[in-house]
């Protein structure tokens, strides 16, 4: 309902009023066959479909037609499976700004607290990624994602620099943007060290235990103080 990265929460009480009134091909698991086919019944609603005879679902759609007929009624008996902390592919943030905005400089300062969020929960976690990925929807509601790879890295100051780069590169200052979105995936596993010449695993090790000690440093007294006790410059409200 909020795509691509919005979540929307449905209670019971809900589903008559936001689920029901939406065309059945907004519903998980019908795709635009499914929804041709429903529609061609006289089925144009989730509402309608819940309401439909069960029996002559199940006759079109076989066993699946159980289960469309379920979800339509807001019930899945599928077990919730909780993932461990070490499952994640992703580590994600985003925000819908509350005005569209054509400033490149406003977009940085919102990336780069995202970044910060990320990092953050990146180092509670241990993961140390090494693809940066942005995603930016316009005004028009058209969503462009770009992705990058660099040095496995858990520093928010790597991931901010990682995902301004590909925020300049596809940048355009003509059409506004209203979201912006910034992950770190390909977590680094193994341990081994990236392909570097000596002189620049020197070089970058020395940029990287400087950034991970600010970040330690920041996260203790985050952790002792609170998350809003200190931040980086850029992020100070006037």
């Amino acid at each position: 309902m909020k795509k691509p990265l919005g979540i929307t929460e449905l209670w019971e009480r809900d589903i008559p009023e936001k689920l029901w009134p939406l065309p059945v091909k907004e519903m998980y698991g019908v795709g635009g066959k499914t929804a041709e086919k429903l529609n061609r019944m006289g089925i144009r609603t989730i509402s309608e479909l819940a309401r439909f005879d069960i029996n002559l679902i199940v006759k079109a759609f076989g066993k699946g037609g159980n289960e469309l007929h379920l979800h339509a009624n807001g019930i899945d008996h599928s077990p919730v499976i909780a993932h461990k902390a070490d499952d994640m592919k992703s580590i994600g943030r985003s925000t819908t700004l509350p005005e569209d905005i054509s400033d490149i400089e406003k977009s940085k300062i919102v990336l780069m607290e995202l970044a910060d969020d990320i990092g953050i929960t990146a180092r509670r976690h241990c993961k140390k990624g090494r693809t940066v990925h942005i995603t930016l929807k316009y005004s028009d509601f058209q969503v462009v994602t770009r992705q990058t790879t660099i040095p496995a890295t858990c520093t928010t100051k790597e991931i901010y620099q990682a995902g301004c780069s590909l925020l300049e590169q596809n940048w355009n200052m003509l059409r506004p943007v209203r979201l912006i979105g910034i992950s770190l995936s390909g977590f680094h596993e193994d341990g081994s060290p990236d392909q570097l010449s000596l002189f620049d695993q020197v070089e970058d090790n020395v940029k990287n235990e400087k950034n991970e000690r600010i970040d330690e440093a920041m996260d203790k007294i985050r952790n002792k103080h609170g998350s809003g006790v200190i931040t980086f410059a850029a992020l100070v409200k006037k």
